[in-house]
Order: structure tokens, then C-alpha cells, then sequence
């Protein structure tokens, strides 16, 4: 799954954040995802998602709803996305 962390609207500092991870599981209402580097809580993030049968990355967009920093080397990050439809 790639991903793209988009700033608020009214934000000064327009930094968005392009990275990559892995989905470990998937249900109706959201994602659990895990990366290399934390997401912000709360932020909304532009994902796509790869599928093997399909040709072409699902578009969607979810909220981050919690991220929990592993106990493993390197650092990897877990967290909770919500799909928002």
C-alpha cells in the first residue's frame, strides 16, 4: 500500500509525506497498517492499495486513528486506519 499524508487546507506548512507499507489485516470499517515511519493521529491520508488479482491500485481514503511504535529493529509503526466514504 503506498501512501500519501495530506495536510490540512488551511495549513502554512504544506509538507505532504509519500511512504510505503504493508496492510496486515483488513474489515468493513478499516485497515491495519503496518510502516516504517509513525503517521500523525487524526491526520487523513490518500491511500492506494495494491491487490494481486487486480491490475490496477484501489484508490481510498482513510483517518488515522491510532499508531503504536513496535518493539522491533528497524523501527516499524502499527496503526489503525478508518476508511472514510
Amino acid at each position: 500500500m503506498t501512501v500519501r499524508d495530506l495536510a490540512p487546507f488551511d495549513s502554512k506548512a504544506h509538507t505532504e509525506l509519500h511512504f510505503a507499507g504493508r496492510v496486515q489485516n483488513v474489515s468493513k470499517g478499516g485497515i491495519c497498517f503496518l510502516s516504517e515511519q509513525p503517521v500523525r493521529e487524526a491526520s487523513v491520508l490518500l491511500c492506494e492499495i495494491g491487490v494481486t488479482e487486480i491490475p490496477v491500485p484501489v484508490p481510498t481514503v482513510l483517518s488515522v486513528r491510532w499508531t503504536k511504535k513496535q518493539p522491533v529493529q528497524p523501527p516499524a509503526y502499527l496503526s489503525g486506519l478508518q476508511f472514510l466514504f
